[in-house]
This record gives structure tokens, C-alpha cells and sequence, in this order.
């Protein structure tokens, strides 16, 4: 269908007009302040209150840090200071709150439903806390501990043993505490392992979670280690790499630091199976290596340094985001090509063009709905093709030119407008409607029309379909429901009807008559003349009544002639035509057909 095509056009027309805006953008923002998003903050100039908040976002500790000097210190060690970084801090704490929202907290209510959340969602991270008769934390302790690891997707929730006693003590729960689940090996979707701990403050919490999450970081002992198993591809020859090292895509930080920063532990519990996580700590006194810290992103394709371009922050979900572009898995594809779709269908039903509210809801939500359930189809095939060897091979080399096209310079844009886009969804799908209407006013009518052929087949427009009019007549639902021909009858345009002759009726009366002279006189109408002075036009039959509604034809009544030379009412045969009825109702011939003499 054509007005498939064309907005198709309009959906990548919109995508290079975002990414054409977002550029003049960064280039007012360089005039303004004189430097990129990416520059490089020195640690050293930032107050007391935001090196702290950059040390929670990134999940440091810094007990027993007191002066200035030694957070910045810290700071500068975990990772880089980033401007866009450093602009999303702010000193207001109710923005903090903002930018660290604190779920609610799940209430398990008895040992299957904390199976079913805990233990069988074996890709995430829960902190649970079982209390009894007793508590171990206060509810503002525990709030306190709930924003502090909402930065890092830790999922929290409560257990009462009065709920279920028996598997309290099945587990030995005899006293309040604190219970981290976690998967217990390298595989996706490993077994889930549980660690009890009966702390009481939130600093101490939190370091007992980093310390419980970093053994899934890997640590690298030696340079030769990082040359031999980290750097050496795996699609190189005679590669020693170890089946955890020799996943397609690895992330390895230098650092001073003895333990990873906490969000770059729970970053490794999140691409369990994925990708592998190691960290490699670099003495103060070494310079064998260069600027330190720095997080490698080594992939079969190349090796690269995060922290460059932008939306690379250091933090979940900046770094998230990232790794899922790099090494999706079938849901983020889904989900990618979900929001795609639906723009599509956005920018389908967004050029029709008609008075009736109504029908523009029916449209939208027919059109929506049907785009959607042809995608699921085509997942559902996608998915059960992809175990074929053959494919898997293509799936294989897809994932290596996106990796490829993510990595470059025009990747990362695109990457990091699509992130924009998606976070600020009121903005993306009001700027998408109004692009695709103000683009639908210099499309074509036939365009328009044709964007109604999934609901035309069950309403009919009352008058002619080029001024954009439609209204359903009442009964017309079960009416066409009951022709057999109901999903049979092909299309036909209806434009031929524009082009079918009417004229007003007049009765036959003498050419030098008073009664004709009066009639000239009193119309304008240049048909009557052509009437008065030729007769009927060719091909018409002469007839005195309307064989659709049996009334006789009165005086300057409009008249509409087919080919085949029957005539009937206007307004009757625009009716019957419009039914897709695209026949004369007396002989059946098209109407859509010239007929010779």
C-alpha cells in the first residue's frame, strides 16, 4: 500500500531531522560555554557535597574520608568527571530524590511468592529484609538503605516469618536480618544464592553489598594476564582464554582501587553469561600503564575506551544502556523494534484528514493494534527460525556489524539521541504527531484515502469521499455483514466518480415556449442550456424517476449519469456506489467502465 511507503519515508525523514537537530544543539552548547558535554572535570574544584554524591551514584565508599582533598581523591580514582555528568548533580535535594527514585519495596506474603519473586528471577539482584516479632532496622533506616542502592537496580523487599513460620525456620531465619540473593555462577540464569547479614547501619550495609557483589568482578593479577586471556580476541588464533574470559564482549577496568565501584559490580549480575567483568588494580607508583583509572570495552571488532563520547557516564545506567547496545539480548531488540512500530503507525494514521473525531481514534487504535499483532507474529517466526544453524550465523554477524556501528563516532550519536529521546517521551511522541501531520499536508489525496482501507470495509461514507468527509449510517454494520461477498469484493478507487456527468433535471417542454424562456432565465446553469438546446446527452437513457428510491425526478433536481446510460439521483447512486457497489443497479455494467456507442 502506498501510504505504507510513504510512511515509511516520514519515519526516517523524522529520525534524520532529530539527529540533524540534536547536532545544532551541541553546536549552540559549544558556543555558549566554550567546551563539549565530554570535557573532563578536575575532582579538585567540586564542592564537599557533590564529590559525595558523585561517590554514592558510583557506589564508592568513602568511610573515613573526611577532607576534601581525599574524596577528591576517591573521585578521581573510581573514574573521570564528566560535564554532562557533573550537570546532572545538583545541590537541591529534592532533584537528588529525583534523580535516585526509591521503588516501594515488595511485601512477600508467603514462601511461594518469595520463590517466585526471589529465587526465579535469577538476573537481578534482591535485598530482603525478614523481621518477625523483632526488627533489625528502624523504618527510617531501612528507607535510608533502600535510596542507597536504588542507584544500582537492587531490588528490595520484606519478608514477615509470621506469614509463613515454616520456611523461616526451614532457613534458619531464627532472628531479624538482612538476606542478599544474587546468581551463583557465570551462566545465565544460574542458580541463586543467599547471604545473611545482621548489620544495622547503612553505611556498613552498603559496604557488605559492595564486598558480596565485586567477587563477581573478576581480578586480574598480572599484565601478561590482561595481554593472554583480556586483550587476545576470541576469534584470534591459538587463543589461552579461559571459557569465562572468552565471551565476544569484556569489560576490564584500571584502577587504584582494591574493589570495583559498586555499579560496575551489579553491571556484571546483570549480563551474567554475557559479559565478563574484570578489574585489574594498578599501584600508585606503576607507569607502565597510562592515564589512570580507564575502562576498556574489548570486543571482537576493536577495543575501545568508555567514558569518550557522550551519555558514557559512570554510573548504572549510563553504562547500561551502552552494554545492551553492544551486546543486546532478544528482548532489547524486541523492545527497540516495539517503539519503532509503533512510530510507524503513528505517522500511518497521523495523514488522514477528516472532520470526524471519532473516526480518527477508530483509525488509530485499529492501526496500532494491527501493526503490533503483525510484529508479535513475526517475532514468534524470528524466534523459532533462530535455533536453525543458518541463522544463527546471521544473527551472529548482525551483532558484529552493530558493535561495529555502535562503536564508532556516528554510532554513538545516534546512540545517545535515541537514549534522549526515549527518556523524554512526552517531548518524542508530541514532536513525532505534529511532524507527521504538518508532513501529511503536502501529501497527496490519494494518499489519505488509501491509509482508511482497514476500517472502509465496514462503514461507508455518505457523501463523495474526495472532500474527506465520512459518516456511518445506521445499520450499516449488520447490513454488509449479511452480503457474501463481504471479504471477497476487490478494492476499486473511487475516483472515477468524480469524473461520472450531473445535471439538473427539467422537463421536456417546447424550445421557443415562455415556460422554457422562464426557465433560462431563472438558472444559471450551463448544463440546462446544453439541455434545452441538444436534447439529452449522449448514452442517457431517458427515464422519469430514480430506480434506487422510486421517486419520480422533480424540476432542477441533480441527476448523475453512469456509462452504460442509466441515470438516478445524485445523492442515491453516490450512495450506492460508495457501498462498493461499483456496479449500474439495473445492468450491472462497472461504473467505473466507459461504454461504446
Amino acid at each position: 500500500m502506498r501510504s505504507g511507503w510513504i510512511a515509511l519515508a516520514l519515519l526516517f525523514l523524522y529520525l534524520v531531522i532529530v539527529f540533524i537537530a540534536f547536532r545544532i544543539l551541541d553546536l549552540i552548547y559549544f558556543c555558549q560555554y566554550g567546551l563539549p558535554s565530554t570535557t573532563i572535570v578536575d575532582p579538585f574544584l567540586l564542592s564537599v557535597k557533590q564529590l559525595k554524591q558523585l561517590l554514592e551514584v558510583r557506589g564508592v565508599s568513602y568511610t573515613g574520608y573526611v577532607e576534601k582533598k581525599e574524596l577528591a581523591e576517591l573521585v578521581k580514582d573510581s573514574a573521570d568527571v564528566l560535564q554532562e555528568e557533573l550537570e546532572e548533580l545538583s545541590d537541591d535535594i529534592e532533584d537528588k530524590e529525583k534523580l535516585t527514585s526509591t521503588p516501594d519495596p515488595s511485601q512477600f506474603t508467603s514462601a511461594s511468592h518469595f520463590y517466585e519473586e526471589v529465587e526465579d528471577t535469577k538476573d537481578s539482584v534482591w535485598l530482603v529484609h525478614v523481621v518477625g516479632k523483632d526488627t533489625l532496622l528502624d523504618d527510617y533506616t531501612w528507607r535510608v538503605v533502600r535510596k542507597k542502592v536504588a542507584p544500582f537496580a537492587i531490588r528490595t523487599g520484606v519478608f514477615n516469618c509470621n506469614h509463613d513460620p515454616r520456611l523461616c525456620k526451614r532457613k534458619g531465619w531464627k532472628e531479624p536480618l538482612l538476606l542478599l540473593a544474587m546468581p551463583r555462577g557465570s551462566k545465565p540464569k544460574d542458580k541463586v544464592i543467599l547471604r545473611t547479614c545482621h548489620l544495622n547501619r547503612p553505611q556498613a550495609i552498603i559496604e557488605w553489598l559492595s564486598e558480596e557483589l565485586s567477587v563477581r568482578v573478576k581480578k586480574v593479577s598480572s599484565l601478561r594476564e590482561v595481554e593472554n586471556e583480556w586483550l587476545d580476541s576470541p576469534g584470534k588464533k591459538n587463543s589461552t582464554s579461559t571459557s569465562e574470559s572468552n565471551l565476544a564482549v569484556k569489560v576490564l577496568l584500571f584502577t587504584h582501587l582494591l574493589h570495583p565501584p559498586l555499579f560496575l559490580a551489579a553491571l556484571s549480575i546483570k549480563f551474567t553469561g554475557r559479559i565478563t567483568f574484570g578489574i585489574f588494580s594498578v599501584k600508585k607508583d606503576d607507569q607502565k600503564i597510562g592515564r589512570i583509572p580507564l575502562y576498556l570495552i574489548i570486543t571482537p571488532e576493536k577495543t575501545s575506551i568508555y567514558g569518550r563520547r557522550r551519555k558514557e557516564q559512570f554510573n548504572l545506567i549510563s553504562m547500561n544502556a551502552f552494554l545492551k547496545s553492544i551486546q543486546p539480548e532478544i528482548n532489547d531488540i524486541f523492545l527497540c523494534s516495539l517503539v519503532l512500530v509503533n512510530m510507524f503507525a503513528m505517522l500511518h494514521f497521523s495523514q488522514v484528514f477528516t472532520d470526524s473525531w471519532w473516526r480518527i481514534i477508530v483509525a488509530s487504535i485499529w492501526t496500532i493494534v494491527t501493526y503490533n499483532l503483525l510484529l508479535f507474529a513475526c517475532w514468534l517466526c524470528v524466534c523459532g527460525a533462530l535455533r536453525w544453524p543458518v541463522l544463527s550465523f546471521f544473527g551472529k554477524s548482525a551483532s558484529s556489524w552493530l558493535r561495529w556501528f555502535i562503536l564508532s563516532n556516528v554510532g554513538s550519536l545516534v546512540r545517545s539521541d535515541w537514549i534522549y529521546l526515549l527518556h523524554s517521551y512526552p517531548l518524542f511522541i508530541s514532536s513525532l504527531f505534529i511532524f507527521g501531520r504538518l508532513a501529511s499536508l503536502k501529501l497527496p489525496r490519494s494518499a489519505n484515502r488509501d491509509s482508511w482501507w482497514e476500517i472502509d470495509c465496514l462503514f461507508r461514507p455518505s457523501v463523495q469521499p474526495t472532500i474527506g468527509h465520512f459518516e456511518l449510517e445506521e445499520g450499516l454494520l449488520i447490513e454488509r455483514l449479511a452480503v457474501p461477498s463481504f471479504w471477497l469484493t476487490p478494492v476499486t478507487s473511487p475516483d472515477y466518480i468524480k469524473n461520472l456527468r450531473v445535471w439538473k433535471f427539467i422537463k421536456k417542454i417546447k424550445k421557443d415556449s415562455p415556460e422554457a424562456i422562464e426557465t433560462l432565465m431563472d438558472s444559471s446553469n450551463a448544463e440546462i442550456v446544453k439541455t434545452l438546446s441538444k436534447g439529452d446527452f449522449p448514452l442517457v437513457i431517458e427515464t422519469t424517476e430514480c430506480a434506487i428510491c422510486l421517486e419520480k425526478y422533480r424540476t432542477n433536481v441533480s441527476l448523475c449519469g453512469l456509462p452504460c446510460g442509466h441515470n438516478y439521483h445524485h445523492k442515491c447512486i453516490l450512495i450506492w456506489l460508495q457501498r462498493d457497489n461499483h456496479h449500474c443497479p439495473i445492468c450491472r455494467w462497472p461504473a467505473y467502465k466507459q461504454k461504446q456507442n
